[in-house]
């Protein structure tokens, strides 16, 4: 039997990171991407660690604004303000999850639209980076979505609303499900492409699937696991186990092309950041 495709997103992000580092070579000013964080969560840590090394690598300037954890909403827009106001910050990110006590609409809104290049605001001028990474990851293989139907399991805005409508306008037909949806199985078995972002460690194993060996898997969520059970994504990383939704063991002999969990779209979504930072300047 032949092992399906491992989408591996290291490898396509070291394709793009080629690409940045020779756009910024020819750029007369050096892009720079300013980090809020709030905290000292570790898996933020972690997260703000290997855009940094990214950053570095391509030869853009990260800069991290940290505040403790119980700064207020106004002080972070006041910092915010200060940001858009500089003209040699291009770039503006809040790395999330935010204390509950804040208003992280108010602040993801007030970044400037063309220098929110996480594109999670209402009106920001980016494709939010974690859609465009699943896009990517998906060009980079081969695999074209025009005409093709797509099943998104999560409709987050964070990643499943944005991810379906970026593949909509890419030409795909487009089904969003969720917890309500009663036919899920259904859907997913009758799609060509499903990308899942549930946040359900596992959920998803071989009955979604047909036997044909033709469609193509995204793994979008990210779960820490201990042996008895779940732990907050905040527990530190290092004594955990990361697992995504789908069951790779399960489902990997019944499709022809998987990304695992972690190293399929979490280092497309840090380039497809960077790709916005710099778009956000040309």
């Amino acid at each position: 039997m032949t092992p399906p495709i491992i989408l591996d997103g290291a490898k396509a992000q070291a394709a793009i990171q080629a690409a940045l580092k020779s756009r910024i070579a020819g750029m007369m000013q050096k892009p720079t991407l300013a980090i809020i964080q709030v905290g000292r969560r570790e898996e933020s840590n972690a997260y703000i660690a290997r855009k940094k090394k990214f950053g570095e690598s391509i030869g853009a300037s990260v800069l991290h604004e940290q505040f403790e954890e119980n700064v207020s909403t106004e002080v972070l827009l006041s910092k915010i303000a200060r940001l858009n106001a500089d003209a040699s910050v291009h770039g503006i990110i809040v790395q999330l999850p935010l204390p509950p006590a804040l208003d992280k609409t108010r602040i993801q809104n007030a970044i400037l639209p063309r220098k929110d290049v996480d594109g999670l605001g209402e009106a920001s001028a980016h494709i939010p980076a974690t859609a465009r990474g699943i896009a990517e990851l998906l060009a980079f293989y081969g695999i074209l979505v025009r005409g093709k139907k797509v099943a998104v399991l999560g409709r987050s805005a964070l990643v499943g609303a944005p991810t379906a409508e970026l593949l909509q306008k890419r030409g795909a037909k487009v089904t969003v499900c969720h917890r309500d949806t009663p036919n899920t199985k259904e859907i997913t078995r009758a799609s060509d492409v499903i990308v899942v972002a549930i946040g359900n460690p596992h959920l998803i194993d071989a009955s979604y699937f047909r036997d044909d060996r033709t469609q193509v898997v995204v793994d979008v969520g990210v779960t820490a696991v201990r042996k008895e059970g779940f732990v907050r994504l905040e527990e530190e990383i290092g004594k955990v186990m990361l697992k995504g939704d789908v069951a790779f063991e399960s489902v990997k002999d019944k499709v022809s092309a998987i990304s695992p969990v972690p190293g399929g779209v979490g280092p497309m979504t840090v380039a497809a950041l960077f790709e916005n930072l710099l778009d956000s300047i040309e």
